[in-house]
């Protein structure tokens, strides 16, 4: 079984630095941010080749989902199982346990959650060992290696190693390195790691539960020495193993199928140190034939997996302060197809994905198991070295996941949880109307609340920094305000409201003198007019209609006049007024008259003044100057006869003479038409 993708360089920097990676902080910026608000992140690291941020990667907190991959080609009761990235393209390698145990290669090309090729690579003339269990890949300088460890007792336990070249495509060759001293005896497990420029190996046997360690030397191509390091306490029929080194310390994780429990091994700081046993128990029995471990770090935290062969399904270990806390176990099921599964290849994340495999020795079956990238970011990825800004749609915890220098030795990887908050109350008047000339408070506030500043601001009353403003607008305005709930602005909103004004204008027009007997229209040019507007005029008094806009005033004397205007859609009123004045200066006659009309005021000729108070005489005459008419009554007409006989129509002369309320004399005449 494969931990992890093993090359000289990438053991150094994959396994060693990716772990002590975490550790760094490579990417700056904030943590914590409220729905709708623009994460800015940058990072320390300068210079670098490339750049890869993804802004919704695989958040491992998160329940992981599977499938199942059909057989493909010529698996028979698979147990071994490791994967490898040659260049960019993925492998994965499966051992049958049934004769005749052939070796299955899967390409998955650039992308492991696509549909692999399966390629039969045959038994390698019988070479493999007997129940193979532990399997891994190795690089050193170029050249790929794979082990393989099987057996059930000391006469058939065996290792062998593949010589693949420079390639993974390759077909390989076989190598038997055996069971030096004979120490193998049920091997289930292998890992390989470098240290000090030298090779070692573990392995652990499944009957005696001993750790067998494997010296290499400086070249992972010479025949090993082996050293038994006996039982270190706990270990009861140990299979699968997992190594994590915290940046400081050494541990291997074991899983213990006969007493169903989980073991922690310490070794310090070398994994040639002695060895310090701890059994961590079997979490209430959670564990269903457990088979085989994996531990990956991401984003500060480690979470470990273990498959559980006769339950078929999957067993998430969280540690949430340290890898030496009590993790908590957590029973995933059978979540992708398991039927029997048996060893995991290590976690994987390709950049935003998380990926591993397992063999299921039931149905023939390799099992999937992704942690998938979200879509909740503005933006999903970035390969600049300062990314644009970004928004989650709504709240949750995110991954941001960033690589420097990718597939260099100088590669760098960190990643950093977000939390999005739920967008805070805000408490924020509607968008409303108000009557012109009125005064109205705004109101923006929310819990948590600890700024805010209106701007811009028209026709308003500070203080502008206040969670209440006072405005009087004019006309129809918008009204922004930036509001900030934690420091920092990482929590901060534009909002806005609109105050919609309603404009009703009173014009009742200018005050005015009108001739005495003449009349005027009131109203200005500025009157609102319109069917949504009701008016109202008082007095009545001169009025020919006090419910129009501009109705008509005959005065009679001196009178103002008072102006409401309704708005009957909003209720806003608006009110003016206007005086009118009369003078007499004049005499006032219509230039012509019907008896017989249908408007009695039209019937008959006379004065139109109401302050002429005395007249000397008010004569009319025909147009042979026979007097028709005669009266010193300034109030009395003509009604178009002499002696009670109608006057055929014609015009006709009227003389005046007479004195206004204002002591003015005015003499006067004229012609009038009389028609019939």
């Amino acid at each position: 079984m494969m931990k992890r993708l093993s090359t000289l360089i990438l053991i150094s920097i994959l396994i060693l630095g990716f772990q002590r990676s975490f550790s760094q902080t490579l990417i700056l910026g904030p943590d914590t941010l409220c729905a709708g608000n623009a994460l800015q992140l940058n990072t320390n690291v300068t210079g670098a080749s490339s750049y890869y941020w993804g802004f919704c990667s695989a958040y491992l907190n998160n329940i992981p989902t599977g499938s199942s991959i059909a057989a493909g080609t010529g698996l028979d009761a698979p147990s071994s199982i490791t994967m490898g990235k040659d260049g960019n393209n993925y492998f994965i390698f499966v051992i049958n346990t049934n004769l005749p145990r052939n070796v299955i290669r899967y390409e998955f090309g650039t992308n492991l959650a696509s549909a692999p090729l399966a390629t039969n690579l045959g038994d390698f003339g019988g070479s493999i060992p007997l129940n193979c269990k532990g399997f891994e890949l190795v690089n050193e300088n170029g050249k790929w290696y794979g082990f393989a460890v099987g057996g059930t007792t000391a006469v058939n336990s065996d290792m062998i190693r593949f010589d693949f070249g420079s390639s993974l495509a390759n077909t390989p060759t076989v190598a038997t390195i055996g069971n030096l001293g004979g120490l193998l005896l049920n091997p289930q497990d292998l890992y390989f790691f470098n240290e000090a420029g030298k090779w070692h190996a573990f392995t652990n046997n499944g009957f005696s539960g001993n750790l067998i360690r494997l010296d290499f030397d400086t070249s992972i191509s010479t025949m090993p020495t082996l050293v038994d390091l006996g039982n270190p306490g706990s270990l009861a029929f140990p299979t699968g193993f997992w190594p994590v080194f915290d940046g400081t310390n050494w541990h291997l994780f074991v899983v213990n199928r006969q007493t169903q429990t989980l073991s922690r091994l310490d070794f310090g700081n070398s994994l040639l140190n002695g060895i310090v046993d701890n059994n961590l128990g079997n979490f209430g029995g959670i564990f269903s034939g457990p088979r085989d471990i994996s531990i990956i770090r991401d984003c500060g935290n480690y979470y470990g997996y273990v498959t559980n062969e006769t339950g078929d399904g999957l067993t998430l270990l969280t540690f949430t302060n340290n890898i030496t806390s009590l993790p908590t176990a957590t029973a995933l099921g059978n979540f992708a197809g398991f039927d029997g599964p048996r060893f995991l290849t290590r976690y994987l994340r390709d950049r935003d994905n998380v990926f591993s495999f397992t063999a299921n020795n039931v149905d023939n079956s390799l099992s999937r198991l992704e942690y998938n990238s979200c879509t909740a970011s503005s933006v999903p990825f970035s390969t600049l070295q300062t990314p644009p800004p970004v928004y989650y749609s709504g709240p949750g915890v995110y991954n941001v996941f960033f690589a420097s220098d990718e597939g260099l030795p100088t590669m760098k990887v960190d990643c950093k949880l977000i939390t999005v908050l739920p967008k805070p109350l805000i408490q924020l008047n509607n968008d409303t109307l108000i009557c012109q000339g009125d005064t109205i408070q705004l109101i923006a506030n929310g819990p948590g609340l600890i700024s805010n500043l209106w701007n811009p601001i028209y026709n308003g009353i500070a203080p502008y920094d206040s969670t209440v403003l006072r405005v009087y607008p004019h006309e129809d305005y918008r009204y922004y305000v930036h509001l900030e709930y934690t420091a920092g602005g990482g929590c901060a909103y534009d909002t806005s409201v609109l105050v919609k004004v309603s404009r009703v204008v009173a014009d009742a027009g200018l005050d005015r003198f009108v001739v005495d007997g003449g009349y005027t229209v009131l109203g200005g040019p500025h009157l609102s007019t319109g069917q949504e507007y009701s008016y109202l005029w008082t007095p009545t008094l001169y009025l020919n209609d006090t419910s129009i806009a501009y109705p008509t005033c005959t005065p009679k004397d001196v009178q103002p006049y008072y102006l409401t205007v309704t708005n009957d859609s909003t209720g806003c009123v608006s009110k003016d007024s206007v005086w009118v004045r009369t003078e007499c200066t004049d005499i006032h006659l219509p230039n012509a008259f019907n008896p017989v009309s249908d408007i009695p005021e039209n019937r008959n000729f006379g004065l139109l003044n109401f302050n002429v108070v005395k007249l000397e005489y008010f004569k009319i005459f025909n147009r042979w100057g026979q007097l028709v008419f005669s009266t010193t009554i300034p109030t009395k007409k003509w009604d178009g006869t002499q002696n009670n006989i109608d006057l055929p129509p014609d015009n006709y002369v009227w003389m005046i003479d007479g004195y206004c309320n204002n002591g003015k004399r005015i003499k006067k005449q004229g012609t009038v038409l009389l028609t019939r």
